[in-house]
């Protein structure tokens, strides 16, 4: 059994945001199926069967600063090995149409995911990084809180929502063993 989390965060008003990238990727693996909100995790949550592999799409409702509370029990729960976990969420320093597949480093400050390597007590944990810089990567006209927390341009959502369709792809490689890679649209 696989752990796919897309990291993001909850309700209405950032439903658009970039930052909510991650939610958007496991939304594409979910294959029409909903999730359920699963309080023992505080995430939702649904069971997925990608090629032969048994995959648990998550998407915690802790915000994105907490979201190791929910990675770390689900985890837990389910008895899954670190290495059978992918976390996928929003990278400022990638120019947007950019996917990036990753076996292990740092949180390069993402809080996300600096939170869920605290609660895992790991760094060799597996990411698919989703472009979302578009004009330079890394820094913006605005501060980095402020623009990840806005929607992109109409321009730039096409190109993620572009980059979206590729994340089939990229997670047949993953569960395949390949360990990285990096598409540009």
């Amino acid at each position: 059994m696989k752990l796919i989390i897309g990291l993001g965060n909850p309700g209405e008003e950032h439903e658009k945001q970039r930052h909510n990238t991650g939610f958007h990727a496991v939304d594409m693996l979910a294959d029409k199926k909903s999730f359920k909100q699963d309080d023992k995790f505080n995430a939702l949550v649904v069971e997925e069967k990608i090629g032969k592999t048994k995959v648990i799409l998550a998407k915690p409702q802790t915000f994105m600063n907490k979201s190791g509370d929910a990675v770390g029990k689900i985890a837990r729960y389910y008895k899954i090995k670190k290495e059978d976990i992918l976390i996928i969420y929003d990278d400022i320093d990638l120019l947007i149409g950019t996917l990036r597949l990753r076996p292990d480093g740092s949180s390069g400050g993402h809080q996300g995911m600096q939170s869920v390597l605290k609660a895992l007590r790991a760094e060799s944990v597996a990411r698919l990084k989703i472009g979302i810089a578009e004009k330079k990567a890394g820094k913006q006209r605005v501060s980095s809180e402020d623009y990840i927390l806005k929607s992109p341009t109409k321009d730039g959502e096409k190109i993620i929502k572009k980059s979206l369709k590729k994340i089939p792809g990229v997670i047949d490689e993953w569960l395949s063993g390949i360990q990285k890679t990096t598409i540009s649209i």
